[in-house]
């Protein structure tokens, strides 16, 4: 059950998502067609002056040129348990809890399925580059399955229409998690937040892991890491990623 605190942490990540999102001054290296930058957990993203939203089974997309007159253009009916998307250049990466759908958005207006990677029942946000993306499985609690997977998968997307699996790593509860250059940062619940270079993704290496926090999602923006967690939201400095360190917080009590 969530506490108050909680609760007001979430609204407050969720409020810089959605500014983050709409602002569109956070360019992401990877991933420049995007016009802003979401959590892996996020539920709406926008890319290309079209916002996607999703619901437990559909995505439905609107035009936002014009941001104070957006126009609701189509649903699309994508499968059960639907609970997060990410956009990377001309796709969206949409988790499930039994898959990864990987929809076309070259006409923004007409996402276009392209494959789906179904795996166990398991809460799965998702982050790309390139040629890789990543998927965190959890167990237990909010997801409503039975299963005791908690693992990161890593899949090879270099053939978008051949998705293969290229390692899995177990993990401690792992939650939501973001990317920047060969660096992995994923929440792991009550075990914090833990940093991995992945330039070798068969053998995931930590340089660094936070701890004091129970961390659900992170956003990066410009070597600032902004996670928010069971007690409050956090901000934290990663210009060298195996010393990070609090910029501020805001949390129970203060």
């Amino acid at each position: 059950m969530q506490t108050p605190v909680l609760k007001q942490a979430f609204k407050l990540y969720f409020f810089i998502t959605f500014l983050f999102i709409l602002s569109g001054c956070v360019k992401d290296s990877q991933n420049q067609s995007t016009n802003g930058k979401g959590g892996s957990m996020a539920r709406f993203t926008i890319a290309k002056n079209h916002l996607y939203v999703i619901d437990d089974q559909n995505l439905k997309v609107f035009d936002v040129l014009q941001a104070d007159t957006p126009v609701f253009i189509t649903e699309l009916n994508v499968g059960l348990t639907i609970e997060t998307v990410f956009p990377y250049k001309n796709n969206l990466f949409i988790g499930s809890r039994n898959g990864m759908y990987i929809y076309d958005i070259t006409n923004p207006a007409n996402p276009v399925f392209i494959t789906d990677m179904l795996h166990l029942i398991s809460c799965d946000p998702v982050v790309v580059n390139d040629s890789l993306a990543f998927v965190t499985l959890r167990s237990g609690g909010d997801c409503r399955t039975s299963s005791n997977v908690n693992q990161l998968e890593i899949y090879n997307i270099s053939n978008l229409n051949n998705p293969t699996i290229r390692a899995i790593h177990e993990m401690d509860s792992p939650y939501g998690l973001a990317i920047d250059s060969c660096y992995l940062f994923i929440c792991q619940g009550k075990s914090g937040v833990g940093i991995y270079n992945y330039s070798k993704p068969d053998s995931l290496e930590l340089i660094y892991q936070i701890n004091d926090i129970e961390a659900f999602d992170v956003i990066l923006n410009n070597k600032v890491m902004m996670v928010i967690g069971e007690t409050g939201f956090y901000q934290y400095s990663y210009n060298n990623p195996d010393s990070v360190y609090l910029l501020s917080s805001i949390v129970k009590g203060q």
